[in-house]
């Protein structure tokens, strides 16, 4: 053999597209061999085949993705093969021993179709149901689709799911996850209280575990115009304690100097009234204090929620 290359995943011809050769025909044969992957040895099923064109092994590029522990799925729109085989770093802040991810999002008719793969710790290798929901936002903070995750098999080995739900949201910004139920049990909202801006305003909804540990300072430069809300830890102040700022933009600076930022660092985009636009901001470094492990549990535990405090946003 010259070399080993992948070939598709349904077969040579996948359906709507079109393969040009520069013969006329293509002489193959099927190729007798086997797989070790991982150490493992994995049979093909009579689903596949492997095929032998001019010394080239053609393999089904699904059935070594999934076998690798990856998500696998055909992009008709692009006419693309998407493979994703990272870490699952979508997570329920209320609920972290469950997390989600290597989404792969197509397009089905008026629906979007969502394969992705879901993980549980700490559950060994039982079987548990799990009904959850993935949100998918825009870049304005808008909530622009969502789809439900639903299931009896999930447990501490990653297991795929496909789910779709309604309308266009293959382009999304922002995607989280809120778990509802973990067999049988209903997974109650977390109480929160509300902050509240009198002079712009607007709410926030933020965790009443928070209650006696943050407070707001606010930063004004007169000559930009640019107001900041910096939301402090108090118990790691001394080492920066900002879990994340809410930045008040006028529009013409965003508009001028908005794309150059987001080249620059995470900020998210919550709303925008006749005259300014509001920005969240994350820490951009090290805010808490590393070598105490009370004081960087307690940051990092509220720096968790800031996914859904940012969906909390409203104008009153």
């Amino acid at each position: 053999m010259k070399k080993f290359i992948l070939g598709l995943s349904c077969g040579l011809i996948l359906a709507g597209s079109s393969v040009a050769f520069a013969s006329d025909t293509i002489q193959a044969l099927l190729f007798p061999a086997s797989f070790e992957i991982n150490g493992s040895q994995v049979k093909l099923n009579s689903d596949y085949q492997i095929l032998n064109v001019d010394g080239h092994a053609y393999v089904p590029v699904r059935f070594v993705a999934e076998n690798l522990g990856a998500t696998i799925d055909y992009d008709s729109e692009a006419q693309k093969i998407v493979v994703k085989n990272k870490s699952l770093d979508i997570k329920d802040p209320d609920y972290a021993s469950i997390s989600v991810g290597n989404l792969i999002l197509t397009k089905a008719g008026n629906t979007t179709k969502v394969t992705g793969q879901l993980k549980f710790e700490g559950v060994g290798n039982s079987q548990n149901m799990i009904g959850a929901g993935l949100s998918f936002y825009n870049e304005d903070n808008e909530k622009i689709g969502e789809a439900a995750i639903s299931g009896n098999n999930f447990g501490v080995d990653t297991q795929t799911f496909v789910t779709e739900g309604e309308g266009d949201f293959k382009n999304y910004d922002a995607v989280y996850l809120h778990i509802g139920a973990v067999n049988h049990r209903i997974i109650l909202d977390v109480p929160s209280m509300i902050y509240h801006n009198s002079q712009y305003r607007f709410t926030l909804h933020v965790p009443s575990s928070w209650e006696g540990k943050y407070e707001v300072e606010e930063q004004r430069d007169e000559a930009s115009e640019f107001v900041n809300y910096l939301f402090i830890n108090k118990a790691n102040k001394a080492f920066g304690g900002v879990l994340f700022s809410i930045s008040i933009w006028t529009k013409e600076d965003w508009l001028a100097n908005g794309p150059t930022t987001k080249g620059i660092g995470q900020v998210y985009k919550l709303g925008e009234d006749e005259n300014h636009v509001f920005l969240l901001f994350p820490p951009g470094d090290v805010e808490y204090n590393p070598h105490d492990e009370e004081l960087a549990a307690e940051f990092l535990s509220m720096a968790d929620q800031i996914s859904t405090i940012r969906r909390s946003f409203k104008f009153e």
